[in-house]
């Protein structure tokens, strides 16, 4: 990796190497957890798989689950970086110090989207071209060789999940672990959109999804299981309609213990453009939001590419076409993560377990077929 500060590049021996550098923004409310939460990557209570909540009681399902599908979590006290796709440059950014390129073999790419498998490894995908699975000491394998667009990666059934928005209405799954490589590995349509339906955001965690989804009207936020069908859980008043066609739901993202959601709610001026947002943040089996929901940006700003480690928030903020990227973190203001001379931010997503050395990987992608 190659630190950078401005045009001076240097070269930390790791990533635990990088130097903190603290950046103060506008100050606000703090957010409070709601009693009972947890930010462990270990779910206080476990649901989608096998069970479902239904007028805020928990029900077994036909296929109860057995608590058997183990799913990797950090060690305490880990605190997840910040993995930042900007085009021709892949970031990486620890704590509320600043962004630095991750290993030079990722670097020929042109990113949209860049996320970890939960085995220290990366998925990754080009603007508007193939998806990529990027693992230590091994080639960079081709997992989709069409346009698809990486939205997330859950983990169920004792293997992390790759999902993929196909076309303008299907969003598929592909197995990360498996017996074949590149593009013969097993994968399966997971939910379809309906006619007049887009797809807003996407966010996975184990092996619950929250989809928004945009309408005639201002859309919906949904919950989905491993099954690929809606679960019914406790689900906050709708919000105001202020513009018929714009999503009132405009980000969302999972804690990583699947046990929490944060959520942004979009209001709109006359012409269309962003009147305001505000951030949400619950747990997934509640209805009331941490208190309090707080503002986020300013009048006309944009904000994207919403993520949730269990403590901390980031974001993409747009403001004029300038993007830049901030952290919501509990008792502290806003932080403001430098980027250096890299401004062509497109997404950002908080890995959950530390992530391997990509240093020696080869150069050139592969899509070997098993």
């Amino acid at each position: 990796m190659e630190q950078m500060t401005g045009t001076v590049r240097q070269k930390p021996r790791t990533m635990a190497g990088l130097v903190a550098i603290l950046i103060l923004a506008a100050g606000c409310a703090d957010l409070e957890r709601p009693e009972g939460f947890s930010a462990s990557p270990q779910p206080s209570v476990a649901i989608g798989d096998g069970l479902v909540v239904d007028g805020g009681e928990f029900e077994e399902s036909a296929e109860p689950a057995t608590g058997s599908d183990f799913v990797p979590s950090p060690e305490p006290g880990f605190q997840a970086p910040l993995l930042i796709a900007a085009g021709p440059s892949a970031l990486i950014a620890q704590g509320s110090g600043p962004a630095v390129l991750v290993d030079e073999p990722l670097q020929p790419f042109n990113l949209s989207h860049l996320a970890d498998d939960l085995g220290g490894n990366l998925i990754m995908d080009e603007i508007g071209g193939p998806i990529f699975y990027v693992r230590s000491q091994a080639p960079i394998e081709q997992i989709y060789d069409s346009s698809g667009e990486l939205l997330g990666v859950g983990h169920w059934g004792g293997a992390p999940r790759a999902f993929v928005l196909q076309g303008s209405d299907e969003i598929d799954w592909i197995q990360l672990v498996s017996e074949q490589d590149g593009n013969d590995r097993e994968r399966q349509t997971h939910i379809e959109l309906s006619a007049g339906q887009t797809l807003v955001d996407f966010s996975s965690s184990r092996d619950l999804q929250a989809v928004i989804i945009g309408d005639d009207e201002c859309g919906t936020l949904e919950f989905y299981g491993p099954e690929g069908t809606v679960l019914s859980l406790p689900a906050p008043d709708d919000p105001e309609c202020t513009f018929p066609g714009r999503p009132a739901y405009g980000s969302v993202a999972f804690s990583p213990d699947a046990q929490a959601v944060a959520y942004t709610i979009v209001t709109y001026r006359d012409d269309g453009s962003e009147a305001a947002t505000e951030l949400v943040v619950r747990e997934i089996v509640a209805k009331e939001p941490y208190i309090p929901i707080r503002r986020i940006g300013e009048d006309l700003d944009q904000i994207s590419s919403l993520t949730f480690d269990g403590q901390r928030i980031a974001y993409i903020k747009e403001t004029e076409g300038e993007r830049s990227i901030i952290i919501v973190e509990e008792g502290q203001d806003d932080i403001l993560i430098p980027t250096g001379t890299v401004n062509d931010l497109r997404s950002v997503q908080f890995a959950r377990l530390p992530l391997n050395d990509f240093a020696d990987l080869p150069e050139e992608p592969t899509d070997e077929e098993g």
